[in-house]
């Protein structure tokens, strides 16, 4: 497989294997291991389930408590207004265009 060698990728990749064959003999005197992580996202919180986060959230035994102000309802919860007719919400409603003749 041949590969056009101007192309920036290309010169990228030379840099880069360049810098690596300069730097192999640093290992030695300041090896970078000790500092390498096995898996960096393994514990980070956007990388976990629902059910993980909740697992960990329960695992002192203690349920969190929920701030009531912070709680938010379905928006068809509300005790304070009628009930909606069907026909009038947005799955009620003829779909088809309207073209104005």
């Amino acid at each position: 497989m041949s590969f056009d060698k101007d192309s920036t990728f290309a010169r990228v990749i030379e840099e880069h294997l360049e810098l690596k064959r300069k730097n192999g003999d640093l290992e030695r005197e300041m090896p970078i291991s000790g500092y390498r992580v096995d898996d960096p996202f393994q514990n980070h919180p956007l990388f976990k389930t629902e059910e993980q986060a909740r697992i960990e959230d329960t695992l002192s035994g203690v349920e969190p408590e929920l701030d009531p102000e912070k709680v938010l309802a379905w928006p068809t919860d509300s005790s304070d207004s009628e009930p909606q007719d069907p026909e009038d919400t947005l799955w009620g409603r003829s779909r088809d265009f309207d073209w104005g003749d």
